[in-house]
């Protein structure tokens, strides 16, 4: 029954192998799970392998130890042909969990077992970016009002007596999918109204009245399905500059925190860089007109041309995060509006950087850098648990989010 809200492309996933351009054996931090620990302890053929196995502060059964990368930031197990010399020797049953599943990823909801995919796999991205069906639907995109129904009818429900402040998951879910691939608005639109509902969301869980979350998606249904706030964002002006800010400062705090491990994401932060002719000592004054001709004379007429492209990159985060109920790399929960402005800022950086790649190729832009960038992006920025932090997720108001989301 909720087949239509749950991701089903993982299943059409296929490795590449050695053929594939980047390998997840490089760049990675890769864990290794008690029982296969023991398994390797126990072999005779592990004894001289387990010096590159080193114990994981706070273990538990799934992070019980980590492998030690070589100077060159890959696994020591990666033969000479990139592929596993651990499953070629002993086989599948000797893979590390994570190296056995990825690059999907495997949670369960309410019993259900979901499976989605990490787009830091660049087949996987392919897979994920460039299907303009990804999740099909016989009425997206109409922006009508019986697609929002089920919402306006929601006003009296009310919520189970177990106080669980993810009762209304599959609703929340549902409106969230619905809105982000409803191009009776344009993408910037859609998320920053998901950013507004968000901030609502948030302050009904931390005030315990859940009882609230129907009447809120019955008021922002109709706010959709009726346009009422369209005015007010058409109005919204544009802020460049304070974008190109904000996406150089995060830029450059990432670099200070990460190694050089991945050439790939610097190679797009280069293309950046160059195609906004930003360089030290540079004022971003100098830098907006080629960042806004990169932006209007290229990567729009290509994402009009593809706008399923970021949307995918949104449904998959939002089924990959349990949006907008996540939690973080300790598994604490997370507020709705934060979870909302760690995808938000991940977008915007996303974006600035397929913009910089979009204005260095020119009339060349093509899939083959939009996949390169946001895989690249994945590997190194998403899946690093410190990054975004608090310290940039300061957005907390309209003209907050309007900023990170605005083009």
């Amino acid at each position: 029954m909720l087949d239509h809200l749950r991701p089903q492309y993982a299943k059409a996933f296929h490795c590449l192998g050695s053929d594939c351009e980047d390998t997840c054996c490089h760049g990675l931090d890769v864990v290794v799970d008690r029982a296969t620990y023991e398994k390797y302890r126990s072999a005779p053929a592990f004894q001289a392998r387990m010096q590159h196995l080193l114990p994981v502060g706070d273990a538990s059964e799934s992070r019980y130890a980590r492998i030690q990368l070589t100077a060159s930031y890959t696994c020591p197990f990666l033969s000479s042909n990139r592929l596993c010399s651990i499953q070629r020797e002993h086989g599948d049953f000797y893979l590390p969990d994570i190296c056995a599943t990825y690059p999907r990823l495997t949670q369960r909801i309410d019993g259900l077992r979901e499976t989605t995919l990490l787009l830091s796999c660049p087949e996987a991205a392919r897979l994920v970016l460039l299907n303009p069906k990804l999740i099909p639907s016989d009425d997206a995109g109409t922006g009508s009002l019986p697609r929002y129904h089920r919402f306006t009818g929601m006003r009296g429900q009310r919520p189970r007596p177990n106080g669980s402040p993810h009762q209304f998951f599959w609703e929340v879910r549902e409106f969230t999918l619905l809105l982000l691939r409803d191009r009776a608005y344009p993408l910037w639109q859609r998320l920053f109204l998901l950013g507004m509902f968000c901030k609502r969301l948030n302050e009904i869980t931390r005030s315990q009245q859940l009882g609230l979350t129907p009447q809120l998606l019955h008021e922002f249904a109709e706010f959709i399905a009726t346009g009422t706030l369209r005015q007010a964002m058409d109005g919204m002006p544009a802020q460049t500059a304070q974008q190109l800010h904000v996406v150089l400062e995060m830029t450059a705090q990432y670099l200070e925190i990460t190694d050089a491990s991945h050439a790939r994401l610097r190679e797009c932060v280069q293309d950046f860089f160059e195609a906004i002719h930003y360089h030290a000592g540079a004022s971003i004054e100098a830098c907006i007109p080629f960042y806004e001709n990169a932006l209007t004379a290229f990567y729009q007429p290509f994402m009009k041309e593809h706008p399923f492209i970021m949307e995918n990159y949104l449904v998959n985060y939002i089924f990959r995060t349990r949006f907008p109920y996540g939690v973080d790399a300790q598994g604490q929960p997370g507020g709705p509006f934060t979870e909302y402005l760690k995808m938000g800022v991940l977008y915007a950086l996303v974006k600035a950087l397929l913009i910089g790649a979009a204005g260095r190729y020119q009339k060349e832009f093509s899939d083959g850098q939009v996949v390169k960038v946001i895989q690249s992006f994945a590997k190194a920025v998403e899946q690093n648990p410190n990054f975004p932090g608090e310290k940039q997720l300061y957005f907390t108001d309209a003209q907050g989010i309007a900023l990170l989301v605005h083009p």
